[in-house]
């Protein structure tokens, strides 16, 4: 093609909406930012770096611009002809397949805009016959949405896609592995995704601080990318894709399902069956809600993309290698863990523990590192859910074991942050263990992992953290002081509890300002009915009706009745002190 390169300064024009369409432009050097003109303004279309074209659609069916370019920074602009443009299209066996690639990009970008800005009319039709255009435009827009739970009525906003953000993998030159990855999501219930023109890296078998600078970066594009609810990242090569996950909402490492910043998917490159289903149950098995409308939206699709997996453990390809079954396994683990959270169900814990353990079966032989680790931890988790559920005291047991297992696979220098999870979390299985059993000696080991964990979530550096562990300890201590019958491990109860809430504010963690409101109403009960006084009656009433409002404002039920019945046992004192009965923790009792 001929061509000439123009600079264009910054804020300057390229061209204008409504002119005559007369070349097609790519990027040399700089960015370049295209909008049109809305009801309420302008409307930013997409903004493109180096090696991105531009003007092609007007070029297509003789239209005039559909769109204002302009220069957001000093750039350097291929200027490509209209005539010739054409003639590159007519010579060249593959250029309208790369033209169109580039088109179904751009529309996607579109699409995805139109979604989150539904008053805004983006594409217009116009007069003229539009051809592949048209076609493009009308079957990408009749992408599958989930239906509503309702019908809509007219004026009613529609249900907003779940958007996803697919960086440059590392390794791809031509950027196709990247586009076939997008593609892979095409189509797929709920979800728009689109390619952006960054890319993150991460070294193999990265350590804790590796790990974090790299998901510090995948977060800083999130950041500016305000409407991408998850970005994918990662590297192509002869296996096929390394993929990482970051979420642009709050993620919870504690929670049996949420996705580790050290999980890697081994995505096989063969895009046959049952590739493009596990991608499309990843991402949002990895998506984190962070308002209402896209947690509705998150519990309508994720069983969905389950079930377009059946019997997934019992059908894993032959020709993946251990690495991909594995980390397959995992994403199927983790969605079925998330969805056994939103229902408290055992049996879908159960089900995650059985994929979790085949995971791990697939680890190399004597390779104990962070891989093992995490899917331990969830292992552990999911059976400690389902034990204590089903008050099941060897899968309890076997949870403990797990835990146990998972620090074996940790060195605390390297992964800090990791193994003070896991110790935290060999601290409350202990302590459930205990609840059922009443063995006192675990309880004492609950309480040494609780202050295992503190030596990394120090107050100062992880206050929330701190606190967090800080409740776990006071739980495990008020019900230590009760079995051993100590007035001084109950004081420790309290204090800890109190310790606590200094940095659990009602309005910020109101799930864990609760939990600690009801440990401190609980711990304050046991003291008084072992001293056999009412000195501590008064405070020790005041956190239960606190925290059960709470629990029912964001419709934790079972909680909220735990607390109102540790008030029943509160009032009750006055008037008898009969048999004495432990005051349930927060945790609670399912019957």
């Amino acid at each position: 093609m001929k061509a000439g390169v123009r600079s264009f300064g910054r804020d300057e024009a390229i061209f204008r909406e409504g002119e005559a369409s007369d070349a097609v432009f790519v990027v040399v050097s700089g960015r370049v930012e295209l909008t049109k003109q809305g009801q309420d303004g302008a409307v930013v279309l997409a903004q493109l770096g180096p090696l991105e074209m531009f003007g092609e659609m007007g070029i297509l069916d003789d239209s005039p611009r559909s769109a204002t370019a302009r220069a957001i920074e000093k750039s350097r602009i291929k200027v490509i002809p209209k005539k010739d443009f054409r003639s590159w299209l007519q010579s060249e066996p593959d250029a309208a397949m790369r033209v169109m690639g580039v088109l179904v990009e751009r529309l996607r970008a579109a699409d995805a805009v139109i979604a989150r800005q539904r008053e805004v009319q983006l594409f217009s039709p116009t007069g003229g016959n539009r051809g592949l255009l048209d076609a493009f435009m009308s079957w990408f827009r009749r992408r599958k949405i989930p239906p509503a739970s309702h019908e809509i009525a007219p004026g009613e906003p529609l249900v907003q896609p779940l958007l996803i953000g697919v960086a440059t993998v590392n390794n791809d030159i031509e950027g196709a592995w990247t586009r076939a990855l997008v593609a892979l999501l095409d189509g797929k219930t709920g979800v728009v995704a689109r390619p952006m023109a960054v890319s993150v890296q991460m070294e193999p078998n990265a350590d804790q601080v590796q790990a974090a600078s790299a998901v510090m970066r995948a977060r800083q594009i999130l950041a500016r990318e305000e409407i991408v609810d998850l970005l994918v990242w990662g590297d192509v090569h002869e296996d096929g894709y390394t993929l990482c996950f970051t979420a642009a909402g709050a993620i919870d490492d504690e929670r049996v399902g949420s996705f580790s910043p050290y999980f890697r998917l081994e995505l096989p490159a063969d895009p046959s069956p049952p590739v493009g289903e596990l991608f499309h149950l990843a991402v949002l098995a990895a998506i984190e809600p962070f308002n209402d409308q896209q947690r509705a939206l998150h519990r309508q699709l994720l069983p969905a993309a389950l079930q377009a997996l059946p019997d997934f453990l019992g059908t894993l390809p032959m020709a993946w290698n251990m690495e991909q079954q594995r980390t397959g396994l995992t994403v199927y683990a983790n969605a079925a863990a998330t969805i056994a959270g939103w229902e408290g169900d055992a049996d879908w814990f159960e089900h995650a523990a059985d994929v979790y353990n085949a995971a791990v079966l697939r680890i190399p032989r004597g390779d104990h590192g962070i891989d093992e680790a995490v899917l331990r931890k969830h292992l552990g988790g999911a059976l400690l859910a389902a034990g204590d559920r089903r008050r099941d005291v060897a899968m309890m047991e076997q949870a403990v074991a797990e835990y146990r297992l998972s620090l074996e696979c940790l060195i605390r220098g390297a992964y800090p942050q990791e193994w003070a999870s896991a110790q935290n979390r060999l601290g409350l299985g202990l302590y459930k263990l205990d609840l059922l059993t009443g063995q006192s000696e675990v309880l004492k080991e609950a309480m040494a992992a609780f202050q295992a964990a503190m030596q990394v979530f120090t107050r100062a550096e992880a206050p929330q953290r701190w606190a967090d562990v800080m409740n776990n300890l006071a739980q495990v201590l008020q019900v230590y002081g009760d079995q051993m019958k100590s007035p001084d491990v109950l004081d420790r109860a309290i204090d800890a509890c109190r310790a606590s809430l200094e940095l659990r504010s009602r309005e910020r963690l109101p799930l864990g300002w609760a939990a600690s409101q009801n440990t401190l109403g609980t711990a304050l009960f046991l003291l008084d009915k072992l001293n056999q006084n009412t000195e501590h009656l008064e405070e020790a009433e005041a956190p239960f009706p606190a925290a059960a409002d709470v629990y029912r404002s964001v419709g934790a039920t079972r909680q909220a009745l735990v607390a109102e019945k540790n008030l029943a046992h509160v009032r009750k004192i006055p008037k008898s002190r009969g048999e004495r009965r432990l005051a349930l923790p927060d945790w609670g009792d399912d019957e």
